[in-house]
């Protein structure tokens, strides 16, 4: 484009000598050629103001372009992130759930007195268990991060996983700490009523004493009640996370 310009400007300018402007008697007529020097020279200035704002124009597009390849990354990441939180959340249920299964067992042989088996040596182990560490992935979201919170257009999008990263995980797990803390006199007990067997479980000194043990069923019972609010959480965060993750793949699309 900017060489067709220049023709033009070119064939402007130079005109053969049967179109040069001449005075009445007939001699060139300079100040005519002054004005093609400056049309001229307006010319080269303007092919160049032309090329710097098409070469700009060119490296914008480009960056751009490039930036969309790492919005696309960045989604792609964050979206695998929350699958692999998601079914951590998941595992963390079923593991949850399978100790207070434990529990119930516990609570039922003690409450309906029930005969001794030897069965009731992980029940005993896993129905004083606390709770686990969850362990997040986020690296999907660091790199976000590091790249720029600008990167992703969809502004929406990126309040909704900033939400979720930097809000509703650490909110919502920041309570976890304080529910079936370990208890020294409740660590006491068990070391005072228990002997531990690692691979077997937990065998009670005197079992028939654990019947009238209000102590130690009063506290199994409650870290049922702590694991099921603690399932409660990791399904809420399960909800978020999906609703999220949604939201990613359809921009993806």
């Amino acid at each position: 484009m900017i060489k067709f310009f220049r023709n033009i400007r070119q064939n402007l300018f130079t005109g053969d000598a049967k179109g040069m402007p001449t005075s009445t008697d007939g001699s060139p007529d300079h100040g005519s050629r002054a004005r093609k020097y400056l049309l001229y020279a307006f010319g080269e200035i303007l092919l160049i103001v032309i090329g710097i704002l098409i070469a700009l124009q060119v490296t914008n597009w480009n960056a751009w372009r490039n930036d969309r390849v790492k919005e696309k990354i960045i989604l792609s990441d964050l979206a695998k992130n929350l699958e692999i939180n998601i079914e951590t959340f998941r595992n963390d249920i079923n593991l949850l759930s399978m100790w207070n299964q434990s529990s119930d067992i516990v609570i039922q042989a003690l409450e309906n007195k029930m005969d001794y088996s030897d069965t009731l040596k992980q029940h005993f182990h896993l129905a004083r268990l606390t709770k686990q560490n969850l362990f997040l992935s986020n690296i999907g979201y660091q790199s976000y991060k590091d790249i720029g919170l600008d990167i992703i257009t969809n502004k929406t999008l990126s309040s909704e996983i900033i939400n979720l990263y930097e809000v509703i995980i650490p909110g919502t797990l920041s309570t976890n700490y304080m529910v079936n803390e370990e208890n020294t006199e409740w660590g006491n007990h068990l070391v005072q009523n228990f002997d531990f067997i690692h691979g077997e479980g937990l065998t009670p000194n005197d079992y028939k004493a654990l019947f009238s043990d209000h102590f130690y069923i009063s506290w199994i019972k409650a870290y049922k009640q702590g694991r099921l609010y603690l399932m409660e959480t990791d399904k809420t965060l399960i909800n978020e996370c999906e609703r999220v993750r949604s939201l990613i793949t359809e921009e993806l699309k």
